[in-house]
């Protein structure tokens, strides 16, 4: 009899409780986000490069997973693929060339040894002639005094300018002033009409001169308007090269400060710029083809008759990079940690969701997003298409690469203190036994580099996870197994199956992302941006 009464009194608890929150996270299971993985990361699909039957072939499967889930189809004509139109640039070797004349004096750089270009999206054949002057990161940030342009005009010249933003700005400031975007739209405005882009002494620490040579293989791309013109191309800047430190060494010769104290000044964050002596002149030779990849979209409907058109996104991105150059013998970059391990996560809370029969309030919009490695590329088209058709997303909850070697008792929530995603992240942790931890490497700036920055950089509160730092086995060394991972696994075939991937661990933080979700989805108000934040300031004031 007693027995019986427990069992009734858990019976009408559990009916109290409603079934997204009784359920959707118990649903998860380790082994079927190792399927996913196995699948996508195995040799078959060719490292899922963009554009790439490889990657056609992973987003059949990706849109099997979404219907077998229930997830409504949500990309073109009522199917789970939405096409995003590309253009792809391949720069050709013989045709590029690097030339330096100062008084009488000719030096003429070498492919590889010292510079790469950037592939040219409006011209197959371009050919720069220009006078230098040097800008120091290219920033001009008047809330934070910082002016590499106060005493210097680019106007009709060559910028040469450090990568990355000084180490004394705030982990967000230095996070916008990074971006690519906003720097060559800065050297737009001023005038510029080329760019050569140096490394800084952070960077060159995490892309080695040699590794960037040793990927100079893989093609560049931007997607297409509805006109036929790429995005962010930037043809003001006719061309765009990246020199590495000794030719740059030379192009500093006889100026007012030579490299070594424009680079040690750089590290001290001073504002600095100057004209270099002579005319350089720059010529690339591009492929151009047009191409298109698909993008993933499914959707769980929205239950609230009010709520049901604001979406909470979750995205992953499909991509890799393809067939490449061979590294011992392995010429397939499977891309099993970046990002298989995302996918499969991303694909577990689909099935969950389904599996508990969760209605969540608003609409749920899972995106499997292609040409992430391109540059965002997928997330950006997405994101910029849900515009166009006024549709409201209110959160997005990002899967990439959260490097799941061993068991962690600690995640990292990037973007976590700039909107109220970040408290439900640490509730959601803390409710798998969880705790989170600070970004240890803020000068990495992960937060503008994968897609979430797509959804931030048009005002949407956005999160992404990965483990962080603490081993539940005291031997383990984490920090040793993400050096080595980014320094000989990153971007190389040797990115698959043999490399560690702790399973439950990954289910975890499936748990805890569909936590987050379902929270979103749910809460009577929509995800807020921190009062003050400079990135609601930068993107959300609009609206």
């Amino acid at each position: 009899m007693l027995r019986r009464s427990i069992s009734l009194l858990l019976l009408m608890s559990a009916a109290a409780v409603p079934a997204a929150e009784r359920g959707a996270w118990n649903e998860v299971k380790p082994e079927i986000i190792r399927s996913h993985v196995e699948f996508l990361a195995a040799d078959l699909l060719e490292g899922r490069a963009t554009a790439s039957r490889g990657h056609d072939i992973a987003a059949a499967y990706v849109a099997a997973q979404f219907r077998q889930a229930g997830l409504q189809p949500a990309g073109d004509d009522n199917s789970y693929l939405q096409k995003v139109p590309l253009l792809e640039a391949t720069p050709v070797l013989p045709g590029s060339s690097a030339e330096l004349v100062r008084d009488d004096d000719t030096r003429n750089f070498e492919y590889g040894i010292h510079y790469l270009p950037n592939a040219d999206f409006t011209s197959a054949s371009s050919t720069l002639s220009a006078p230098l002057v040097f800008v120091g990161f290219g920033i001009d940030a008047p809330e934070l005094e910082h002016n590499d342009f106060e005493n210097i005009d680019v106007k009709g010249r060559i910028a040469v300018i450090f990568s990355g933003a000084p180490a004394r700005f705030s982990n967000e400031k230095r996070a916008y002033y990074s971006w690519e975007e906003r720097k060559l739209s800065t050297l737009v405005d001023k005038g510029a009409v080329g760019v050569i882009t140096i490394d800084s002494s952070a960077d060159i620490k995490r892309t080695p001169w040699e590794r960037r040579v040793a990927m100079s293989w893989i093609p560049q791309m931007r997607w297409l308007d509805a006109g036929g013109a790429p995005q962010n191309a930037f043809p003001a800047l006719k061309l765009r090269f990246r020199f590495n430190h000794d030719a740059a060494t030379q192009l500093f010769e006889t100026a007012q400060s030579n490299f070594a104290a424009a680079l040690a000044a750089s590290d001290e964050g001073t504002p600095q710029g100057f004209e270099l002596p002579g005319m350089l002149t720059l010529s690339a030779t591009t492929g151009l083809r047009k191409t298109e990849s698909a993008n993933v979209v499914g959707m769980l409907p929205g239950s609230d008759p009010q709520l049901k058109n604001e979406y909470v996104v979750v995205t992953a991105h499909l991509d890799h990079l393809g067939r490449g150059t061979a590294v011992n013998g392995d010429s397939v970059y499977n891309g099993a940690h970046d990002n298989a391990v995302g996918m499969g996560i991303m694909l577990e809370l689909a099935r969950a969701l389904h599996a508990s029969n969760a209605k969540p309030r608003r609409s749920v919009l899972f995106v499997a997003v292609t040409a992430e490695e391109k540059g965002l590329l997928g997330s950006d088209f997405f994101a910029h298409q849900a515009e166009v058709q006024e549709k409201k997303l209110v959160a997005n909850i990002n899967m990439d690469m959260p490097l799941t070697f061993e068991p962690v008792q600690d995640f990292v929530a990037l973007g976590a203190p700039h909107s109220s995603l970040g408290a439900v992240a640490k509730q959601a942790a803390a409710a798998e036994g969880y705790r989170l931890s600070a970004d240890a490497a803020p000068e990495l700036v992960r937060f503008i580099r994968s897609d979430q920055f797509s959804f931030i950089r048009r005002g949407i509160p956005a999160l992404v996870l990965g483990a962080g730092y603490q081993p539940r086995n005291p031997s383990v060394d984490l920090d040793e197994l993400r050096r080595e991972f980014l320094s000989a696994h990153y971007h190389q075939p040797s990115d698959d199956l043999t490399l560690p991937i702790h399973y439950p661990t990954a289910a975890d933080l499936a748990r805890i992302n569909l936590r987050i979700v379902l929270a979103a989805a749910n809460s009577s108000s929509a995800p807020r941006w921190t009062h003050g934040d400079f990135f609601a300031e930068k993107f959300a004031a609009d609206r």
